[in-house]
């Protein structure tokens, strides 16, 4: 490459000296304005235009190709080796080939000793690790020339190479990397299943199924907002069991899902064990989440149907409806009722109660403070023997608020899963994965306005029920169940203020 610099009083001149000096491709690199002449004249010196541009060196000639020669005549018989010369440096064409010494025709092979050669070669051994490690026979003397009337049509077809033998070894060998590779494969779906549940659930896929039924019966979970991964290896699980969607009746599907859902998710059962057991619940939620109207049916359930003493407390004194609304339900009831404005009120209070083996509390929301209210009153019930905290959300609610308020709450003591409002939506998907992924119990389901019918017991085949059926069914009562309204006209009403 060549590069210049030129001077001239515009850029105009200054392309035409370029190119008139390194061509029309050449290329301006940089261009600036200085003054000619002498430091201390330097202020009255005419600036100039001050170019600096490159091209290309020349390329290399073009080399044409020299025409062929014409075959030269025969020479004389080559010199001796002894006056053989280094060719001279000043000739560019390459020298002649000495002429070959006349060949003699060699003689005819016999037919017979083609196709013996032939046969020879073709039963030799293919692998050349097997070959002996002799000499191989000497070929004839003369070179074998092929007749030339045509192919060689008598030549015998080449012998099928022997059965390999199967060892007992290399059996063995074959069954163990059969084994390893099934090893391998269900590791590496394992590390897949893993992998996936730990993404975005908008980048999770569900994989394929063992068959097509069981990939639409995957994508049904996922439409109900069950998480991809979750699908994927509920529907592994079920094709382990033997499951076809497209088979088997809906009560089979439900009995299946049901052993799975089992296995993956934990139930609390009933608030008190035995009788005479005493327990305490705490429903935190968002409000407008169903804890009041949770707290009633749980009340009208344990004192109608399990025949416990109970007493309702509430400390969700912002709102006036709510406080009458348990009033009443406790009048009806014919169970202890008591509004508290604090965490003292609610601690003294519940030891004068001695008698009551359930106590439901209500809280008034969501909020710091509330929250902060719910972790004193665990603090100030540290004495009782078991303080159970319900976090009451719609099973409409979408996963994320789940998670986030499930995180708000995770560090309360026997945390538990109230779902509401269940028959209001047809994706249940969110209840399995906020169990599953948060390993949090689920305790009732609640649904409807009907007290108490309208709550019970969460279990694995309700669920399955709900997550195959993509509806809520409410359950069938028992023929002996009696109606609230019956069982509280002969109740008496005690109402207790606390403070």
């Amino acid at each position: 490459m060549r590069v210049k610099t030129f001077h001239a009083l515009s850029m105009q001149e200054a392309i035409r000296a370029i190119k008139a000096e390194l061509g029309p491709d050449a290329v301006i690199l940089s261009s600036k304005e200085v003054r000619h002449g002498g430091r201390l004249l330097s202020c009255f010196n005419k600036p100039v235009l001050e170019v600096m541009a490159a091209a290309e060196d020349d390329p290399l000639p073009v080399i044409k190709a020299a025409p062929e020669p014409e075959p030269a005549p025969p020479a004389p018989a080559p010199a001796p080796r002894t006056q053989a010369k280094e060719p001279s440096k000043k000739t560019l064409r390459p020298a002649q080939p000495a002429a070959a010494a006349p060949q003699v025709e060699p003689a005819p092979v016999p037919k017979e000793a083609f196709h013996a050669t032939l046969q020879s070669l073709l039963t030799e051994p293919s692998r050349p690790s097997q070959r002996p490690a002799a000499d191989p026979a000497p070929l004839p003397a003369a070179p074998i020339v092929a007749p030339t009337a045509g192919p060689v049509k008598e030549a015998a077809a080449p012998a099928p190479a022997p059965p390999a033998s199967t060892s007992p070894k290399d059996t063995k060998g074959a069954n163990w990397k059969r084994a390893r590779a099934h090893v391998l494969r269900q590791e590496l779906r394992a590390m897949s299943q893993k992998l996936a549940a730990g993404l975005p659930v908008d980048m999770q896929t569900v994989g394929a199924q063992a068959n097509p039924e069981m990939t639409m019966f995957c994508r049904n979970l996922v439409a109900q907002g069950l998480r991809p991964s979750s699908a994927d290896r509920i529907g592994h699980e079920l094709t382990a069991r033997g499951l076809h969607p497209g088979v088997d009746s809906l009560e089979a599907q439900e009995a299946a899902l049901a052993d799975v859902l089992a296995k993956d998710l934990r139930m609390s059962g009933p608030l008190t064990g035995h009788p005479g057991d005493r327990a305490i619940a705490i429903l935190v939620g968002t409000s407008g989440a169903g804890k009041t109207s949770s707290v009633a049916k749980l009340a009208a359930h344990y004192r109608l149907e399990e025949k416990r003493s109970v007493a309702i407390v509430t400390l969700d004194t912002y709102r006036p409806a709510a406080v009458e609304q348990l009033r009443m339900y406790s009048k009806v009831l014919g169970v202890p009722f008591a509004s508290a404005m604090s965490v003292k009120q609610v601690a003294e209070g519940l030891r004068r109660q001695t008698r009551a083996e359930v106590i439901l509390i209500d809280t008034p929301g969501f909020h710091e403070t509330d929250l902060a209210m719910v972790h004193d009153l665990h603090r100030a019930l540290a004495d009782e023997a078991e303080v159970q905290t319900h976090l009451v959300a719609p099973a409409s609610m979408r996963e994320q608020d789940l998670h986030r308020h499930l995180a708000r709450v995770q560090s309360l003591p026997l945390l538990r899963l109230l779902f509401t409002k269940l028959d209001e939506t047809d994706g249940f998907g969110g209840l399995y994965d906020l169990a599953y992924h948060g390993g949090i119990p689920l305790s009732y389901w609640s649904a409807g306005q009907r007290v108490p019918e309208d709550v019970e017991l969460a279990t694995p085949r309700r669920l399955a029920e709900f997550l195959i059926r993509r509806r809520y069914r409410p359950p069938q009562p028992a023929p002996e169940q009696e109606p609230v309204a019956k069982a509280a006209a002969s109740s008496e009403t005690t109402n207790v203020v606390i403070g």
